[in-house]
């Protein structure tokens, strides 16, 4: 079999042939290793970059520039046209709607007659995610700007139309693709929606190899830890959670929350430059909350120091505003770090609330609070809850399963269009 792959990341194998540089590891490297090992014919297409090479002499790559995700360049349209022609693939896998490229690759696909040959994964869904991007911020703070967000031209509602634009093209690219791959009632709805002459496949992802070894203990943790994954856009909650832990310090006053990335609110000037609005609201929000002390960032993690981060933990929270199957999520249930996360899209797929953890309403960040609470109540006994979240977490994210899923969808594609 002959299969291509567009990507909207380098995997780390191509970084590491393309740039010299191992780069951090990403969810598409798992499954991208155990297909290498069944003998296909690969080529995959990834933006960031011109380079092209080859992994072995069954995987090749080449790179296109694609820089703002909702601008069409008919040049990766033309790229795309030249790649399929020279390559012939039985099977085209289109990683994701977010970009462009996605349109683009249907577009070219459709021109040579090879739609029936293309298969687009669902991972977010811009033209989705934008109803909910602001979810929970004032409108006057969605209207404001600061000198990055001028030089950028976009505040907290431009960001939302950007994802509008990108969404456009996407339900563009869906309407005409004949095979979509989701793993949630989510994103099967909106497969149903968006893509509605398409046969929907189901299969769960793989995720990055170092969170399928090791074990969260209570006794190990940092008590009244909470971590979070993410603070850098309004749809992650990161909001929401400020208001839970203005909350959760009031019956534990050690509590702590740690999440990756830089400060926002200790900037020099070069900092206070480069500070967009959201960053100048939650400041403002942790400041008015008295939590200044109560917040560490831990910079850029790897994986490695993201599975650190799960293990100190006590407790992993998830509030964004929505999310299809969050990585994040997953990672943190294969370790049995106790989790608590917002009802949103397919979340309660991955995670039985009250057996493997706590869900709750997205926009009540009071419950997120209680949910934390209980967590910390539970002391040693959230080992359970985590065991069975861990468990549970080993079938949907098992790597074998969903080799062979993903194959056999791969081999109905190719029997289908021939």
């Amino acid at each position: 079999m002959k299969l291509m792959w567009v990507c909207n990341m380098m995997p780390s194998a191509v970084r590491k042939a393309a740039t010299g540089k191992e780069g951090s590891a990403n969810w598409l490297d798992h499954a991208l290793s155990d297909l290498r090992g069944r003998g296909l014919n690969i080529r995959i297409l990834c933006r960031e970059g011109t380079q092209r090479g080859n992994l072995d002499e069954k995987c090749s790559f080449a790179a296109f520039r694609d820089k703002e995700p909702y601008r069409y360049l008919p040049e990766v349209e033309a790229f795309f046209l030249e790649e399929l022609k020279a390559f012939q693939p039985d099977v085209i896998h289109i990683w994701g709607t977010e970009y462009a490229h996605t349109l683009a690759m249907m577009n070219a696909a459709e021109k040579l007659g090879m739609t029936e040959r293309c298969v687009i994964s669902i991972q977010g869904l811009c033209s989705v995610y934008a109803r909910h991007y602001a979810e929970g911020i004032p409108v006057k703070v969605q209207r404001q700007y600061t000198l990055h967000d001028l030089l950028k031209r976009e505040n907290i509602l431009g960001q939302q139309r950007v994802y509008e634009k990108r969404g456009a093209l996407e339900v563009q690219a869906l309407q005409k693709a004949r095979h979509v791959i989701g793993r949630t009632p989510w994103d099967m709805a909106c497969a149903e929606m968006l893509a509605p002459k398409a046969q929907y496949h189901f299969c769960n992802e793989t995720l990055r190899e170092p969170f399928y070894e090791g074990q969260w203990s209570y006794g190990e943790c940092r008590k009244h830890r909470i971590f979070a994954s993410s603070c850098v856009y309004p749809v992650k909650g990161f909001h929401y959670l400020l208001e839970a832990l203005a909350e959760v310090v009031k019956e534990y006053p050690d509590a702590v929350l740690a999440v990756p990335g830089r400060s926002f609110l200790e900037l020099d000037s070069k900092g206070r430059l480069h500070q967009d609005n959201y960053h100048r609201y939650l400041k403002r929000k942790t400041e008015q909350y008295g939590l200044s002390e109560k917040i560490e960032f831990m910079g850029k993690l790897s994986p490695e120091g993201m599975k650190e981060q799960f293990l100190k933990a006590h407790v992993f929270a998830l509030p964004s505003t929505i999310e299809n199957s969050p990585n994040s999520l997953g990672e943190a249930m294969l370790l049995g770090t106790p989790c608590v996360a917002a009802d949103v899209g397919g979340v309660t797929t991955m995670l039985a609330s009250g057996r493997e953890g706590l869900t709750y309403q997205s926009t009540a960040p009071y419950m997120l609070a209680s949910c934390i609470k209980q967590v910390f109540a539970m002391e040693e006994k959230a080992e359970a809850m985590g065991a069975a979240a861990s468990e549970h977490a080993r079938k949907t994210h098992d790597p074998g399963k969903n080799l062979e899923d993903l194959l056999g969808i791969y081999r109905e594609i190719e029997n289908s269009s021939k």
